[in-house]
């Protein structure tokens, strides 16, 4: 299967992990992942809110690349890109104004569920994650709004937690699933990043969470980062790993912790990963 593939600027530079282990992962799953030629950044999460028009621009720019390229359908693994793009191709849509076909935006979460499957994920297993106790984060924009994102329920989503099952691994049942982690106030309102992603790290501590599970590069980031931050003002150390799914099912894969990026944690997942089984 080929599909066109939107990584963005995270997933180029501070999140290259993220998009080196998705890469391994749709390559042992045989999908061709085929970048979009000369992609612009999506905009997030500035341009949105500064001029509507410019962040309609820059997202139909690498929609109608994508069409250009022959796909009716692009993936990116970075929520806040699939947030801008989904946005720009329903707003582009419902306006009438657009000839042709718009491609059809799919998170990685929701390409791999809809499209390949969880019987394809679960039969190239090969070693099972059945010892890690994990809690799924989904954060805000993968799923809201709901109208726009078409994509699993917006408050209790289950299709990360279906994925991390399908490899061997058990999910928590927990409050902050959808709870947003201070998004891109990391660097001009650091206590609020502090505020809300300290209280994730709580939510899974008390559900029991060995390690958070996630899927957007700024909340790996605000969660990862700033965790030291986080414990010194609560007063309490959560020592909680911060992977993304990709790199989990990349190890389940069989590939070496090496080629799926988890050295580049602040919060190493090695010791956890290593009596697991999984490194």
């Amino acid at each position: 299967m080929n599909i066109a593939y939107f990584p963005g600027c995270s997933v180029h530079a501070m999140a290259s992990e993220y998009d080196r282990s998705t890469r391994l992962v749709c390559n042992s799953l045989e999908v061709h992942l085929e970048e979009v030629t000369d992609w612009n950044c999506c905009g997030a999460s500035a341009a949105h809110s500064v001029d509507h028009v410019l962040a309609l621009e820059l997202n139909g720019r690498n929609l109608a690349a994508a069409r250009r390229m022959g796909f009716d359908k692009i993936t990116t693994p970075c929520a806040g890109c699939f947030n801008r793009l989904k946005t720009a191709g329903f707003e582009l849509k419902s306006s009438g104004l657009v000839k042709g076909d718009i491609p059809d935006v799919m998170h990685l979460l929701q390409f791999l569920t809809e499209q390949i499957g969880l019987d394809k994920i679960a039969a190239s297993v090969t070693r099972s994650a059945r010892s890690l106790k994990l809690a799924a984060y989904y954060g805000c924009l993968i799923t809201r709004p709901r109208k726009i994102a078409g994509f699993d329920d917006p408050e209790q989503p289950g299709s990360m937690d279906r994925i991390l099952r399908a490899i061997g691994a058990e999910t928590v049942k927990w409050s902050h699933k959808t709870e947003c982690c201070g998004g891109a106030f990391a660097a001009s309102e650091t206590s609020i990043v502090i505020d809300l992603a300290g209280q994730v790290l709580e939510a899974a501590r008390q559900a029991g969470a060995q390690a958070i599970v996630v899927a957007c590069p700024m909340c790996q980031a605000n969660l990862d980062t700033r965790q030291k931050s986080i414990e010194k003002d609560r007063g309490i150390i959560y020592g909680l790993p911060i992977i993304y799914f990709t790199q989990l099912i990349a190890l389940a894969f069989g590939h070496p912790v090496r080629e799926a990026g988890l050295r580049r944690l602040l919060v190493s997942p090695l010791p956890l990963l290593k009596k697991s089984g999984l490194a």
